[in-house]
């Protein structure tokens, strides 16, 4: 629980092939105060073994995706996206990130 007890969730990853490192899963909250409940699917997928593509959906039609590089040890590069399919017009959000740790 958290937001101060107003949200619960409950999860699921599953690593489909270790190799590539492929997974799926799936979050499902649940908002006490408006009582509404939003389920999550997603996936991932190592295209080598320093970059990663990431890809999510969720029942109030928003869609997000990110590729994220390990340029250094333990130092991130992150460019992200996501879409509101249900407003198409809305423009998308782009995110870039970048974590550096020594």
């Amino acid at each position: 629980m958290n937001e101060k007890g107003d949200l619960e969730n409950a999860s699921y990853y599953h690593i489909v092939n270790p190799s590539t490192n492929i997974g799926v899963g799936v979050e499902v909250t649940h908002s006490f105060s408006t009582n509404v409940n939003t389920i999550t699917v997603g996936t991932q997928h190592a295209l080598d073994p320093l970059t990663t593509i990431k890809a999510r959906m969720n029942n109030t039609d928003k869609a997000s995706a990110l590729i994220q590089h390990e340029w250094h040890p333990k130092s991130l590069f992150t460019i992200s996206r996501e879409v509101d399919t249900k407003s198409i017009d809305n423009s998308p959000k782009v995110g870039l990130a970048l974590a550096l740790k020594p």
